[in-house]
């Protein structure tokens, strides 16, 4: 049996459409666990009637703990010999859990691909991938790369012997990326994992957070930095090479987060010397890196200095990028 877990929290407009989903599986020997995180928008009455009509659901109702305390009561309930954590405003294919099973059988965990949808349009993720089975320490190093079937929760059927018997959870401290912290962690108690770049789940991306102007960084969003300090500092000394990875990407976030401290007009001193601290701290790891261009590297260098002039620069790349990669919008096609 899998148990399918639904954190939902202020969701309550989507969720009839991915229960209905999940509902619909070609493979039936499932539970759907609803963790209801305390929400305030009706969401707890819908989660309800959800319940009333679907035999194979449970629902728990919980104060607010955030994303990672949710899974975490879910997990505690959970019965299955599998879980996974799909999130209540996607959507999924009819043989989403029957294709991950199938997976499952050629390693100790499976990986699928999934749909980007934006606006009613839909792009297949990483269309080039092929299906592989690698070593956990492989996999980790894929794990961190960006472009690759990343460490989403909801793309990989985790055994839930292993999560209990380890007593792994999802860090309640981190605010972002928590899917990835919990990935790496679940990696080094396995030997492999298969990847199936066959898309079985729609992720429904927020139109407005592309679209819409930059708003000033949150503890929520910085806290994001915190994630993959904690990655290197666990892999450092069995995972060197996953290690400088994580510690790659948190010089890219922190590059990321100061284009967005100017461009949202942040006034934070104590923000931004942080940021470029960390900068200055992991740019050997960022040089090192085949995931940056030479550009992104040259920039990071700017960064160290005038994060005014770093931010100018990336301003122009990416609308040099928009401008030479038009193509790609041929990409989006309507369902």
């Amino acid at each position: 049996m899998i148990s399918v877990v639904l954190s939902v929290y202020n969701t309550g407009k989507y969720l009839s459409k991915a229960m209905e989903a999940l509902m619909n599986q070609t493979f039936t020997d499932f539970e759907i666990i609803i963790v209801d995180d305390g929400s305030t928008d009706g969401s707890d009455k819908i989660c309800e009637q959800e319940k009333e009509n679907r035999k194979q659901v449970r629902v728990f109702h919980k104060s607010n703990g955030g994303l990672s305390s949710a899974r975490n009561f879910g997990i505690e309930h959970a019965n299955g010999k599998y879980i996974i954590f799909p999130d209540p405003d996607d959507w999924v294919e009819p043989n989403y859990l029957e294709k991950l099973v199938e997976i499952s059988k050629k390693a100790d965990l499976a990986i699928c691909g999934h749909f980007d949808e934006m606006d009613g349009k839909t792009r297949i993720w990483n269309r080039e991938a092929k299906p592989c089975i690698l070593d956990n320490e492989k996999a980790m190093e894929v794990l961190m790369m960006p472009s690759q079937y990343c460490g989403y929760a909801w793309n990989k059927l985790y055994n839930l012997s292993v999560i209990k018997d380890n007593n792994l959870r999802f860090d309640t401290e981190l605010g972002m990326v928590q899917d990835l912290h919990f990935a790496v962690r679940y990696f080094q108690l396995i030997k492999t994992v298969a990847y199936d770049p066959i898309p079985l789940y729609h992720y429904n991306h927020d139109s407005g957070g592309v679209t819409a102007s930059y708003t000033p960084l949150t503890p929520r969003k910085i806290s994001g930095l915190l994630t993959y300090k904690k990655i290197g500092e666990m892999t450092e000394k069995n995972y060197p090479n996953v290690a400088k990875l994580a510690y790659s990407s948190l010089c890219n976030m922190s590059l990321q987060d100061i284009y967005i401290y100017h461009r949202s007009a942040m006034n934070d001193k104590v923000v931004l010397k942080k940021l470029v601290s960390i900068v200055k701290e992991y740019k050997s790891c960022y040089r090192k890196s085949n995931a940056y261009t030479r550009f992104d590297k040259m920039f990071m260098n700017v960064a160290t200095f005038n994060t005014g002039l770093y931010t100018f620069l990336t301003r122009i790349k990416k609308a040099l990028y928009n401008r030479l990669n038009k193509d790609r919008k041929n990409e989006w096609k309507t369902l």
